[in-house]
């Protein structure tokens, strides 16, 4: 007997077509849920890859706006500081050129301390030489605190700058990187699986983050330039007042030598003439006292060389009209003569005594003469020697072109005409 019946065999064929026609459908629905699917994700794939493409660019033209700053910023910012630089040689020649003046003040003190006498004296020079050394000193400890300040401003400058050139650097080359992920497609050979890339999240700052740094390095520089630039303007200021000022200083002292060698040559000529009135009156008294011994009535020829010298003194011009030594002397001396003809020889003793006055007299301003001739050497001689060709000594060249030699040259052509610059030919004996 067969195990399956006629029955049993159509009702298995019939299961079969069944099950084979419900896998049929099954797999119609699938493939054409597959087709909607690859389509729908396609479209998504292209869409985000566009949308990422989309960013790189943009963040690409943030990045290039932000390199543009950048570079911008570090030129500027290199300018000022190699303008700063100029400026700190420009500093660094007026304080060499600032001990000129220095040394010239030191040795006319120096020099000074040689004169001798009662002219050994605290006067208008010395005052005006100590108030130039004091000044030229603040001008000197102004312009190292300016050179102290430019030196540290550029170290600062350059620490900026390098910030600056740093965060271009990175800027520069996340640039390329970002260029370079727009430029890949599907096609790029550069392509390849980097499994788990997705999950590493190696990101450090965030796009305000980002924004604010590069931003904070712009306004450091910013404000390095600001201060880069006042800081010129001070020392700029600076050369300009204290040129003025040390010149100002320097022509006080000038004009001081030039009215105290005045005074010591009008004093000189004042000893001068008393000492040669005060020889003549002694060679008068001498023969005043010879004409006494000789003989007691030869009293007129004195006594009209007496008168006669009054009569001619009284042609004296203007001011030189004075009542001085000689004027009572000769006075006295009529008066002396008219008496020695009554009292000849009681003045005798008294004609002696003031014989060795006048000797004494004489002495005294003949030293006193030659305290003045120190003092004119000095004075006129090795002082103003230092500082007549004012104020071209003060410059290192005349074609210098630092400012502070122009700045010097510009006082000069200014004050020319106030008669500051003592190059009098009075002066140059």
């Amino acid at each position: 007997a067969t195990p399956f019946s006629h029955a049993e065999w159509a009702h298995s064929n019939l299961e079969k077509y069944r099950r084979s026609e419900e896998a049929r459908q099954r797999s119609e629905a699938i493939r054409n849920e597959t087709i909607r699917v690859v389509e729908d994700r396609q479209i998504k794939t292209n869409r985000s890859q566009n949308e990422a493409s989309h960013k790189l660019n943009d963040r690409a033209r943030d990045i290039t706006t932000w390199k543009k700053d950048l570079e911008r910023e570090v030129g500027a910012l290199v300018k000022e500081t190699e303008e700063l630089r100029i400026t700190r040689r420009e500093l660094e020649h007026a304080i060499a050129q600032a001990k000129r003046p220095e040394e010239v003040v030191n040795h006319c003190v120096s020099a000074r301390e040689y004169r001798i006498g009662i002219d050994n004296v605290t006067d208008a020079v010395q005052i005006a030489l100590t108030e130039e050394m004091k000044e030229i000193k603040r001008i000197q400890q102004a312009m190292s605190q300016h050179h102290d300040d430019i030196e540290g401003q550029i170290l600062k400058n350059e620490s900026v700058a390098e910030q600056l050139k740093v965060d271009l650097r990175q800027k520069a080359r996340a640039l390329d990187i970002d260029q370079t992920c727009f430029s890949l497609d599907n096609t790029s050979h550069e392509i390849e699986v980097h499994p788990g890339v997705h999950e590493a999240d190696l990101t450090i700052s965030s796009p305000q983050s980002w924004i604010k740094f590069t931003d904070k390095n712009i306004e450091d520089s910013n404000n390095a330039r600001t201060a880069s630039s006042e800081l010129r303007g001070n020392v700029d200021g600076l050369l300009s007042s204290a040129c003025t000022e040390l010149m100002t200083a320097w022509s006080v002292s000038n004009r001081s030598f030039k009215e105290r060698v005045m005074e010591t040559e009008e004093t000189q000529g004042l000893l001068g003439k008393n000492l040669e009135a005060t020889t003549q009156e002694i060679a008068d008294l001498d023969d005043h006292i010879r004409i006494l011994k000789k003989a007691l009535d030869e009293k007129r020829p004195p006594l009209k060389v007496a008168e006669t010298r009054l009569a001619l003194r009284t042609h004296r011009p203007n001011v030189e009209a004075c009542d001085d030594s000689p004027q009572g002397k000769l006075v006295s001396e009529v008066v002396e003569i008219n008496d020695s003809i009554n009292i000849l020889t009681e003045r005798l003793a008294d004609a002696e005594g003031a014989r060795a006055q006048l000797l004494k007299a004489q002495a005294e301003l003949r030293q006193d003469l030659r305290v003045k001739e120190t003092s004119l050497r000095i004075d006129r001689g090795k002082c103003m020697g230092q500082r007549l060709r004012f104020p071209y000594n003060q410059r290192c060249s005349r074609k210098c072109s630092y400012k502070w030699c122009q700045n010097i040259a510009n006082f000069t052509m200014n004050r020319a005409a106030d008669g500051l610059h003592l190059a009098d030919t009075d002066l140059r004996q």
